[in-house]
């Protein structure tokens, strides 16, 4: 089953209960072989967005349509499509 939001298609899985200890067993195995990968992304992205709040509080001292102002916002936007095309 499946839920569109926002153009965005996620998947809705139903668990299944446990039965067994082997079926236990399993779950924890898949769990922990992804879970490094999850607290990689989640690092990641909190770096991301502790960048662009930065970003945003520069551009917030700077006079908007200043030279000043328009380099930062120039390096902000190289970062979003770089960030972009990342993922």
């Amino acid at each position: 089953s499946s839920l569109i939001e926002n153009g965005l298609i996620f998947s809705i899985r139903k668990n299944v209960a446990i039965v067994s200890l082997e079926q236990r067993q399993r779950y924890k195995d898949d769990f922990n072989a992804e879970y490094e990968e999850y607290r990689n992304l989640h690092s990641q992205i909190d770096k991301t967005i502790k960048k662009f709040r930065r970003f945003q509080e520069q551009l917030k001292s700077l006079t908007p349509g200043s030279k000043a102002y328009q380099v930062k916002k120039d390096k902000t936007m190289k970062a979003v499509l770089h960030h972009s095309s990342v993922l």
